[in-house]
């Protein structure tokens, strides 16, 4: 469904259909291919007509995947996981099983790169990576030549590694996550106590703690941090396959089992949405299929994702704009395969994005800011490739913004066929409604193609916040031909009077 929201009344249109909003002789049509929620503002003086927009670009999925062989030196590609940067580029930490060795990849304009991290002893299993703010890499892995919990991070300098938990047999299966002030958070498995741990940073040094001390608990852990920096993990339970669900406030570890006797092995994957409430995929070996659990006000909600075969293993969750999943995962049986789910208002989409040999297993999955999914993973055989898959977002159109004597003034590059340009500025606005994304709101100006340059003064905005400007091309059928880059962020203070 198409959700229009404006100031006091909603319209719904069936999606597929076509809606026209009209004011000052500017034209904007809903796409038959996508889910978008319009939220309709009061309009500036000096801007024209407003248009506020959540979007999640659904029906993109139909787009050809795109994959690339990111790195084919030995048997590379194992225990993966991605990040993309501010500019959408590509990060992923994996395991050489060669040399027994931690990597990275990451990818620029110039195409990708790799390095080689930490090659003391066997290292490099269990791999989970973020970026901090400056977009260095942060990475926590499994020491197995010591059986040890590892971190490694790089700065100017170059990389540096530490151990953080020596204490027996720990490290395995980890989750890394940073909080707002670039500390990094650990979930890892306790193998000699058979307990789930958690390891975190803070101005003091490292702590550890034990987050659920139950017997043969604490595999395949997935980590999270909601708005308080607390950490939310999902898990298993290696005896009688239950999954688990574990969250810490201010006092004390929580627990809960969310599905029972699912033998829920080969990863689980969370995601918080914009409530903290979880979300999680996970294998069901009892039955082979994908699952995927939720909590909300009401509760828990168990759906099969995928059932067709015996399918699930290796699953990633990321949570796109409006709240739905999206998974990668291995069809292990009779396929051996990678495949994709994602879901919408009418349920749920499978692809399969790789079946070029035995692929897809040890996947990790992101979301651009399109919502349009990137997914790392391991081509066992016949290559022993480290691969990435993706669905292409439109050409980036390089644009500059400044503040000049009191104006935002917005320059960019003539797209050739373009019919008109959309002028977009995002800000953490104060009339966000529940499930309405801050970073996804934007106000719109509509130019003609012979016009590639924009200004707006006084009167635009909350004075305390920060504006991003986007600028989008489009034909005459409105289709997009290219998207600008988002490096102009002003403060908006100096515009207000």
């Amino acid at each position: 469904m198409l959700t229009v929201n404006r100031r006091w009344d909603n319209l719904v249109v069936p999606l597929g259909s076509s809606m026209n909003m009209r004011q000052g002789g500017v034209i904007m049509k809903g796409c038959q291919d996508r889910e978008v929620c319009f939220r309709r503002m009061l309009s500036p003086a000096c801007c024209g007509f407003t248009l506020a927009i959540v979007l999640s670009v659904s029906g993109a999925k139909s787009q050809p995947w795109e994959i690339d062989i990111v790195d084919a030196t030995g048997a590379v590609g194992m225990h993966t996981s991605i990040v993309l940067d501010s500019l959408g580029y590509s990060h992923i930490s994996y395991y050489e099983g060669t040399d027994n060795d931690l990597k990275y990849a990451w990818r620029d304009s110039l195409g990708w790169h790799t390095d080689t991290v930490d090659t003391t002893g066997n290292v490099g299993q269990s791999t989970s990576l973020a970026l901090n703010d400056s977009g260095y890499p942060h990475i926590s892995y499994y020491d197995f030549t010591n059986s040890d919990l590892k971190y490694a991070h790089r700065d100017t300098t170059g990389w540096h590694i530490i151990t953080v938990d020596e204490d027996g047999q720990v490290g395995d299966y980890s989750s890394l996550a940073l909080d707002d002030s670039g500390y990094p958070h650990i979930s890892y498995y306790d193998f000699t106590h058979s307990s789930l741990k958690y390891a975190y940073r803070n101005a003091t040094g490292w702590h550890t703690e034990t987050a659920d001390a139950e017997t043969n608990t604490g595999r395949h852990t997935s980590l999270a941090l909601d708005g308080s920096s607390y950490p939310h993990i999902s898990y298993r339970n290696h005896l009688n396959g239950a999954l688990k669900y574990a969250y810490r406030d201010a006092s004390t570890w929580y627990t809960q089992t969310v599905d029972t006797m699912v033998i829920a092995f080969h990863s689980t994957s969370l995601s918080l949405n914009e409530l903290d409430y979880p979300h999680i995929s996970y294998f069901d070996g009892v039955n082979g299929d994908l699952k995927y659990a939720y909590e909300d006000m009401a509760g828990w909600t168990i759906e099969i994702a995928d059932s067709l075969g015996e399918v699930g293993k290796y699953s990633s969750l990321a949570l796109d704009a409006m709240g739905y999943p999206h998974i990668g995962y291995y069809d292990v049986y009779p396929n051996y395969d990678l495949k994709y789910a994602h879901r919408d208002s009418y349920g749920w989409h499978i692809e399969t994005v790789d079946e070029d040999g035995d692929v897809g297993a040890y996947v990790s999955l992101a979301l651009d800011h399109w919502s349009l999914p990137h997914i790392s993973y391991y081509d066992a055989y016949p290559n022993g490739d480290l691969k990435y898959a993706y669905i292409p977002g439109p050409p980036v159109i390089a644009m500059e913004a400044c503040i000049d004597e009191g104006e935002v003034q917005l320059t960019w590059e003539t797209v050739s066929q373009a019919f008109a340009y959309w002028v977009y500025g995002a800000s953490n606005l104060p009339w966000f409604e529940p499930g309405m994304s801050p970073g996804y709101e934007y106000q719109l100006m509509v130019l003609p193609p012979t016009t590639t340059s924009w200004s707006c003064g006084s009167g635009v905005g909350d004075p305390d916040t920060n504006w991003t400007y986007l600028v989008i091309a489009v034909d005459s059928s409105e289709q997009i031909l290219g998207i600008s880059n988002r490096t102009g962020e002003l403060d908006r203070e100096t515009l207000i009077p």
